[in-house]
């Protein structure tokens, strides 16, 4: 498995060269194939072309406008069976879901092939934004479960763990200071909402702390925020753009003038109000897998917002830009005894709640937290004992109000929050 990844991280160094125009036939050949090896093994999307009346001898990228769009509705209202292609040994994969952050999680079979394919876009990125075989590099990331995806069991960085690579589990920021005084990473990897509560430990303690490079992702990085991170961390700040349905779909390079999309893996369109391809300005961002062949992901709408541009990186890179990505953001949750909890956990810990459907927290002001929650089930106040249970354990003596919903608001939204705060950061 090793020498193949290095054969593709040759290829794609290459790739990443060649004119727009070669890497847009190369898109479009894969997208043909992908919607053709889709609509033949896998039922759900054979439902769904056949009742949109789409001739399956026509299914091409030339007629891409023709099939439909695919949203995080319909992925949760089919089974995983369902969405998994005839023919794959479904214990060879790993079931992965989203973090959940904007909404109900979705899960995707990761089958070896795609991990290896995103082990080396990752390496593409990291190697484009400065970092470099012997720069020592830290993670802070939370999945779904806060277990890492099959790409970092059978990953380079995995081969190298202890020495080059370490991943920060732990939910508590003093355990990471430690790993960063000590070990003193020059790269750190994390998301935007984490680095905001880090700088407020900072600076609360008195704690100074700096890297060469931090890689920013899962959430969006507004310029407030990178500019915050240059000057309190000094470091270089690169941004990546990735989906836990798709992978890697673009990253900064250190020129800083847009997003490169991976096209080798992956297919990104720009859609209109009408439902039409953006023309210019700003439009949905919809996105097809060209490597996920356990579960197939075609078309499928992010809930993002982004600008198409036609503009070439002064790197040299034809890979197609992308730029003023709107993402989702998150929030981190203070507790009573100034800890800063993830909200991923928060996620993960709520929904693991039997009867729990859907909730949203929102952490107010005075650190006072309200809760909405929404269940099918008759037990509800023993719903509300484990609810109230569970914060105590998460967030100490932080008052919660708990209330039982028809409807969440704005949970049919697609950029639905969970985990909110409208606490001022660094306000207490």
């Amino acid at each position: 498995m090793i020498l193949y990844m290095f054969r593709d991280w040759a290829r794609l160094n290459r790739s990443q060269w060649w004119s727009r125009e070669a890497l847009i036939r190369i898109q479009e050949r894969k997208f043909s194939e992908i919607a053709n090896y889709a609509y033949q093994s896998v039922p759900f999307y054979r439902r769904l072309y056949d009742s949109s009346r789409v001739d399956p001898s026509e299914i091409n990228y030339g007629m891409i406008e023709r099939l439909p769009f695919v949203t995080r509705r319909n992925l949760n209202e089919t089974s995983v069976q369902d969405r998994t292609a005839a023919g794959v040994d479904v214990s060879k994969c790993r079931p992965y879901g989203t973090s959940g952050s904007t909404g109900t999680p979705v899960t995707v079979l990761e089958d070896q092939n795609f991990a290896a394919d995103q082990e080396i876009a990752h390496l593409r990125a990291y190697s484009a934004g400065g970092v470099r075989p012997w720069h020592k590099l830290c993670t802070v990331l939370w999945t779904a479960a806060n277990v890492p995806p099959l790409s970092d069991k059978l990953g380079l960085w995995n081969t190298i763990e202890g020495n080059f690579h370490r991943r920060i589990l732990s939910n508590d920021i003093n355990d990471h200071i430690k790993v960063y005084s000590v070990w003193k990473p020059d790269v750190l990897v994390t998301t935007a909402s984490y680095l905001k509560a880090l700088l407020w430990f900072l600076e609360q303690n008195h704690a100074d702390l700096s890297f060469k490079i931090i890689i920013t992702t899962g959430e969006l990085l507004d310029e407030i925020t990178r500019k915050g991170i240059i000057d309190n961390f000094r470091a270089e700040v690169i941004d990546y753009y990735a989906l836990t349905e798709v992978g890697i779909v673009s990253w900064e390079c250190s020129a800083h003038c847009g997003y490169h999309i991976n096209a080798e893996s992956v297919l990104v369109e720009f859609i209109d109000d009408r439902g039409q391809v953006a023309s210019s300005g700003n439009g949905r961002v919809y996105v097809t897998s060209l490597k996920r062949m356990a579960t197939p992901i075609i078309r499928y709408f992010t809930g993002d917002i982004a600008t198409q541009s036609d503009d070439e990186c002064p790197c040299g890179r034809g890979l197609p830009l992308m730029k003023n990505i709107q993402g989702r953001t998150v929030d981190f949750v203070l507790t009573s005894d100034d800890r800063y909890l993830s909200p991923y956990t928060v996620i993960t810990r709520v929904r693991g709640i039997d009867g729990v459907e859907n909730f949203k927290l929102t952490q107010q002001d005075d650190l006072s937290i309200d809760v909405q929650f929404r269940t099918r089930s008759i037990e509800t106040g023993t719903i509300i004992r484990n609810l109230h249970n569970l914060f105590t354990e998460l967030f100490g003596a932080v008052p919660a109000n708990i209330e039982l919903v028809n409807e969440i608001e704005g949970e049919k939204g697609p950029k639905f929050r969970p985990v909110e705060s409208h606490r001022a950061l660094g306000a207490h």
